[in-house]
């Protein structure tokens, strides 16, 4: 082996290896910066959709203009481009705090109008940092010239392996670790070191090439093509059909991976790790079909498009053949059915293990290994011009991004809300159908094979069930007449009922029940507030769930407003189905009282953008580990409340853990626990005269309000009255360990999962 050849492979390692820490950081940027902007545009699905569909936009628009680049720079520049594009992404990383949290967030720079207004905001602030991180691939594709267009094409491909299983990684070890050890900022300013990184060993590159060439007393003309001047790009019928396939490919990526999510989320029951388990599954395995594909190529000189579209095929068939067997195979599994049938989160080893990785891997690896692999096998065929590369790069990943925009939107604004879960992977599932077609058309396959693939995926797609019996089963549920869904893009929503009783779940996870007086928890924090304070005429309450917590609340005559937010907009269709079945007249009462103001709409996002106070405010007990949490139980949440209750108001929380209390106690001087978890804060003593406040249960409307319900509300009146504990009185405490918005310690805290798999274990 030549000094020469030694060095270009010792070259191609190190720029692998420094793009692996490229899709490291960026994915550190995702994870936190969608964190970031949800202060600003609110959660829910849409504004999620919103904020994914401003990311891939900037990527999009940074692979085609990277072609372009990469085609019309001479020789090594495009690696120069490259530092300069790592250099943005890292110098923009360090300011993105004041940008997007102090400047859009807290300082309302800009107010949110409609969602197009919001999607035009998000755009423009994401647009340079996602503009530099979609010129990287096209730029390094051309950065060097290899031998052969095989060569060239597997170069790209291992480009595009080490970038996304560095992504992959990044989900992970953002969630699982850096969120965890050192918060958001923090978090960022590492991977801007990455980007800096990547810059720095990309000039040392850039430098010793120039050196190494100019120092070379002969030319050697390669092989591929003797000139990377970019001429007129061939825009032929073969590369338009590959720009069709690669927009496809995206649209049906998107798709699965939104329904792959819903349904894990629902199985897992919609903990804070979710996201991450998902997409670092997603990522990992697509990188490792990636690299398995380079691997594979070198030894398999067949027809490749007739692989290509083979493997396609297969992608399209398994996914709907996996569902198909996962929500069959469900009941024979008793502790995956009970689990999924049941009220709270568990992490027993056993259920730990198959929702958080079996499953996972069982739906997800194959057709993400299939899509990493198809992407190899596709620059096998296309990339055969050395002039062409970068612009075929870019050409092709901008029309993926194009794809998996309107497959975002296609899924979360016609599949959820119109179609439904099953429906919705029937209708993507058939695209497979069109592959099969080409086959035909190639004379691929015998025709008897051919037959059988399409009679394959026919059935498949006969055989997923209707939307409500195939969220039934993954509901734990049998009987129709016990099960109520609503579906839309905000979330599933679920009321289950048995042993006299029922439950409302949010993807999955129980929130609350009815009837009402089966309900304490709900009870204490509704009642209580209301009839502790002197005057409760405004009262806003953030989620409603059976609306249990409301109807509680709205016990006393003088109180005039309720204004009840709620970020999933299908659940007052599910509590309305309920009460035209059961005829419960207590939640009907609540849910057309006059009084109520239903707010479909993040109940954060409304009290910082809005200037109304309130007399009590509270947040329906919301589980620490639950995904977004963190922003209900922040300091910064908590001082907002502060700053939007009236003179003397009561803010009202579940001290759920330790680090909530203490960011309550750091806002509130006076503080006092109810019940053993309902904490209760004002700037001022409460007055709590037991008898007094016993006598307001004696007022008229009072006592026919609880009464319609069956809520014996003064014996529980009393005994929280009796468990009161005064926590604070009269001084602020600036306390440690505390969540922050910077810092959800207790949404992130991956120990105290393991102390619950442990705890269940013994």
């Amino acid at each position: 082996m030549t000094s020469q050849t030694k060095s270009d492979k010792f070259r191609s390692l190190l720029l692998l290896f420094i793009f692996f820490f490229s899709g490291f950081a960026a994915l550190i940027y995702q994870v936190i910066w969608q964190r970031w902007l949800v202060f600003y545009t609110g959660i829910s699905s849409v504004s999620i959709s919103l904020i994914v569909s401003a990311f891939m936009a900037g990527l999009g628009l940074g692979y085609l203009a990277g072609g372009q680049l990469a085609d019309r720079a001479g020789k090594n520049r495009p690696l120069l481009l490259f530092v300069l594009a790592e250099s943005g992404i890292g110098l923009f990383a360090l300011f993105s705090k004041s940008i997007i949290y102090d400047w859009l967030y807290l300082s309302n720079a800009l107010q949110a109008g409609s969602d197009f207004q919001i999607y035009l905001v998000l755009f423009l602030v994401l647009l340079f940092p996602t503009f530099l991180m979609g010129l990287s691939l096209p730029l390094l594709s051309k950065a060097f010239e290899e031998k052969t267009s095989e060569n060239q094409a597997n170069y790209i491909s291992l480009l595009y392996f080490t970038n996304t299983l560095g992504a992959a990684i990044g989900t992970f070890v953002t969630s699982f670790v850096l969120i965890r050890v050192m918060g958001f900022e923090n978090a960022v300013r590492l991977g801007a070191f990455f980007n800096f990184a990547c810059a720095i060993t990309s000039i040392i590159i850039y430098y010793l090439e120039t050196k190494r060439k100019a120092g070379n007393q002969t030319k050697e003309e390669p092989i591929f093509i003797p000139d990377s001047q970019a001429k007129g790009f061939s825009w032929n019928r073969n590369f338009l059909y590959w720009i069709l396939q690669y927009t496809m490919s995206g649209f049906m990526a998107i798709c699965f991976e939104i329904m792959w999510f819903r349904m894990i989320e629902t199985m897992m029951k919609s903990i804070a790790l979710t996201f991450s388990i998902i997409l670092a599954i997603y990522l990992g395995m697509m990188a490792v079909g990636t690299y398995f594909g380079v691997r594979f190529a070198k030894n398999h000189k067949g027809n490749r498009l007739k692989l290509f579209l083979n493997a396609q095929y297969l992608l399209y068939f398994y996914t709907i053949g996996s569902i198909v067997i996962l929500q069959w195979g469900v009941p024979a599994f008793p502790f995956l059915f009970d689990y999924f049938k049941s009220y709270e989160t568990s992490f027993a080893t056993n259920i730990a293990i198959a929702t958080m990785f079996i499953i996972p891997m069982f739906l997800m690896a194959i057709p993400t290994f299939i899509m990493g692999f198809s992407f190899t096998i596709s620059q096998l065929i296309i990339q055969d011009k050395f002039e062409e590369v970068g612009r075929k790069v870019g050409w092709l990943q901008f029309m993926n991004i194009v794809g998996s925009t309107a497959g975002a939107w296609f899924v979360t604004l016609i599949g959820f809300n119109y179609l439904g879960t099953s429906l919705t992977i029937k209708l993507i599932s058939l695209i497979g159908l069109v592959y099969i077609y080409v086959l035909h058309r190639h004379k691929f396959n015998t025709l008897f094979m051919r037959i059988g693939m399409a009679a394959g995926l026919v059935l498949a797609v006969f055989l997923l069930p209707s939307n409500e019996k195939f969220w039934m089963k993954l509901g734990g549920m049998t009987s129709e007449k016990d099960f109520i869904i609503r579906e839309d893009e905000t979330a599933l929503s679920f009321i289950k009922s048995f042993g006299g009783n029922a439950f409302v779940y949010t993807n999955g996870l129980g929130q609350s029940m009815f009837p009402f007086n089966q309900d304490n928890t709900h009870i204490v924090l509704g009642a209580i507030p209301a009839l502790i304070h002197p005057n409760p005429e405004d009262i806003g309450i953030i989620g409603l769930g059976s609306a249990s917590t409301l109807y509680n609340a709205g016990g006393r005559e003088v109180t005039k407003n309720l204004d009840c937010f709620e970020v999933i907009i299908n659940q007052p269709d599910a509590v309305y189905e309920y009460v035209e079945r059961s005829g419960d007249s207590s939640v009907y009462y609540i849910m057309n009282d006059k009084r109520v103001n239903l707010i479909l709409q993040d109940g954060r996002y409304f009290l910082h953008r809005n200037d109304k106070k309130y007399d009590i405010i509270e947040a329906d007990a919301l589980r620490p580990k639950s995904s977004y949490s963190g922003n209900l139980y922040s300091l910064e949440y908590f001082k907002l409340l502060q700053s939007k209750l009236k003179d003397g108001g009561l803010a009202i929380t579940w001290g759920a853990t330790e680090r909530i209390k203490n960011s309550f106690l750091s806002v509130f001087p006076y503080t006092y626990e109810f019940g053993g978890f309902m904490l209760v804060g004002s700037n001022k003593p409460l007055e709590l005269n037991e008898e007094e406040i016993l006598k307001r249960l004696d007022d008229p409307f009072t006592k026919s309000h609880y009464a319609r319900a069956n809520i014996d509300v003064r014996a529980l009146l009393s005994n929280t009255l009796q468990s009161k504990r005064v926590l604070q009185n009269g001084t602020t405490k600036v306390t440690k360990n505390v969540n922050l918005d910077m810092w959800p310690k207790d949404e992130f805290d991956f120990g105290r999962i393991w102390a619950g798999i442990l705890k269940e274990e013994e």
